[in-house]
């Protein structure tokens, strides 16, 4: 009987203990991440977007400026398009994003890596039309397209 209780009573204690560590890790995953873009939002700290979103702007300088943001869930855009033979600066930040952190164009030789919710500056020049994916290192994010045309 002794033996009972003390099985009956270490099983209950290990329940209660995964419970609470499922607890915590789904905080960890929705709560954080809603705390920091609340907190984004209360302080005016968001990422510059002008016209459409998915459309880059170009000022005089003939730079095509893009702005992706990754969170928790994903890219902020699911397509971006660019023209050919214009220069691209793509300005990436991630935060609370995990493997998302990294970002990569398959297919065009571009990556970034935001470190802390910095913002890291990538610069080039597409020389082919096409649709490329972009994702994280891993694969594991939704991928979106980055689209060049002409």
């Amino acid at each position: 009987m002794s033996n009972e209780i003390k099985i009956q009573k270490n099983t209950s204690l290990i329940l209660i203990g995964l419970f609470l560590a499922i607890v915590f890790g789904v905080y960890l995953v929705f709560g954080a991440t809603a705390n920091a873009n609340a907190n984004a939002q209360s302080t005016g700290l968001t990422t510059p977007t002008l016209g459409n979103p998915s459309q880059p702007n170009t000022p005089s300088g003939g730079i095509q400026e893009v702005y992706l943001q990754a969170t928790g869930y994903g890219y902020d855009k699911s397509q971006i398009t660019v023209k050919k033979g214009i220069p691209v600066r793509l300005h990436f930040t991630a935060k609370n994003a995990g493997c998302g952190s990294y970002m990569q164009i398959r297919g065009l030789n571009v990556h970034a890596q935001s470190r802390n919710g910095q913002e890291d500056i990538i610069e080039f020049t597409p020389q082919q039309e096409g649709t490329y994916q972009y994702t994280c290192g891993m694969g594991m994010f939704p991928p979106g397209n980055f689209i060049v045309t002409a």
